[in-house]
């Protein structure tokens, strides 16, 4: 009777874990999260009057960061510029002289570092403001942004528990159909 009831425990064991390894547990998923970091501009450089503006797409709650470099025109020596970053519709607020949001403002001299989050995605306008200067400024900058994924993939813990299941079915399957019943003495 001992070795019936091990025998089909072994059995349920072993149908269980296999019932769970080829039906439950490509269902059972975890969330995932990958950083992605994307360089937007490696180099860009462009030479500085009053004003110049570069509009680039960004996507929703990044992290942009990157570098300048400004150095004035005649002399290549270190200077200093107004570096602002608006969304779209505070850009067309600040560029028609009304009170605007920006998502990063600096005044800079020489080479600087920025960083900033983005609220929503759309285009940013990178905003170099050198209308308080004479001199024409070589500028020089980059900008990459952190993107985070989430994705859902199986959970492999899962298979673990189905295999560990199906082993421990098998293995006391073997053992109640291969063990001989204790001989009793009537």
């Amino acid at each position: 009777m001992v070795l019936l009831k091990t025998t089909l425990t072994g059995i349920a064991l072993l149908a269980l874990g296999l019932l769970l390894l080829t039906y439950i547990a490509p269902y059972v998923t975890v969330e995932v999260q990958e950083l992605h970091t994307r360089v937007v501009e490696p180099h860009a450089e462009l030479l500085v009057g009053d004003m110049a503006d570069r509009p680039y797409n960004l996507p929703a709650s990044s992290d942009v960061f990157g570098s300048i470099d400004v150095n004035e025109a005649p002399s290549n020596q270190s200077g200093d510029i107004r570096f602002v970053v608006f969304d779209a519709q505070n850009f067309q607020l600040w560029n028609s002289g009304q009170q605007a949001n920006f998502a990063y403002s600096a005044d800079k001299q020489g080479q600087f570092n920025y960083t900033f989050k983005t609220d929503k995605s759309g285009t940013y306008h990178f905003v170099f403001d050198n209308r308080a200067s004479l001199y024409k400024k070589y500028v020089v900058f980059n900008i990459t942004y952190n993107e985070i994924t989430t994705t859902r993939v199986p959970d492999s813990r899962m298979n673990y528990v189905a295999w560990a299941l199906a082993i421990v079915g098998g293995v006391t399957l073997v053992y109640g159909l291969i063990r001989k019943p204790p001989l009793t003495w009537n």
